[in-house]
């Protein structure tokens, strides 16, 4: 094998950590973002149960204030019946009192109903409310982790990077830029690869040709399997 394959191979090497820290950053991206959108949503539903809570609190009172109306009216009325004294106009505000006493004892019985849900309500609420923002707690306690750590990946790519960057500074010839141009494309690594046993790509593990066998033997030119478009090469056992 000669220097420049060495160096190549090296390069790969390299080139892969550096690969492998920037999808562990994706990795932690997304379940950064996970984390955000569970948090959003939990907020969300926190919000949501909250005015729920405030709207059949407001219902309530304004029965309570629609029970004292009516209480109020028939208070008067009923000492409005005391100065009547035609049969007919006292029948008929008698009338008017017994549907407003039918009315107020059904107000009563929704509301007595209402408390009793709304006790419960309340109590399921304050209940869910402690769970609820110890899981939000928890969330943001994992998305700092994961911040730091999404930092501290960063700083260590760039250094790969850096490390990619400076190791290649000096490659030239056919080889490496063949292997630079797989690279760009986006080839799935390794690039470079052995031929092993049978004429098989060692990349794709399919047969290649005995011409590009011969010719990657020589290891004149760059030859690349006809399958998977890999770089390849003959090692020494081969």
């Amino acid at each position: 094998m000669n220097l420049l394959l060495q160096q190549l191979l090296e390069l790969q090497s390299l080139d892969q950590v550096a690969l492998d820290t920037k999808k562990q950053i994706e990795n932690v991206h997304l379940e950064i973002e996970r984390i955000q959108t569970k948090a959003s949503q939990l907020e969300t539903q926190l919000t949501q149960k909250q005015q729920s809570m405030q709207r059949q609190e407001v219902q309530y009172h304004g029965n309570a204030s629609q029970l004292q109306s009516l209480e109020t009216t028939l208070t008067k009325q009923k000492t409005r019946q005391l100065s009547i004294k035609k049969m007919e106009e006292y029948q008929a505000l008698e009338n008017a009192n017994t549907d407003l006493k039918r009315k107020i004892e059904d107000l009563e019985n929704q509301m007595l109903a209402d408390l009793d849900y709304l006790e419960a309500e309340k109590k399921a609420y304050t209940q869910w409310v402690v769970a609820t923002q110890c899981d939000l707690e928890g969330l943001q306690l994992r998305g700092k982790q994961l911040l730091s750590e999404k930092q501290s990946l960063q700083i260590t790519y760039a250094e790969q990077c850096t490390n990619v960057s400076h190791f290649e500074t000096h490659l030239r010839g056919p080889f490496y830029e063949a292997y630079t141009v797989l690279r760009r494309c986006g080839k799935a690594f390794p690039i470079i690869v052995p031929i092993i046993k049978g004429h098989q790509c060692s990349g794709c593990h399919l047969s290649v040709s005995g011409d590009t066998v011969a010719k990657a033997t020589q290891n004149a030119h760059p030859q690349c399997c006809e399958n998977c478009g890999r770089l390849l090469f003959v090692a020494k056992e081969n």
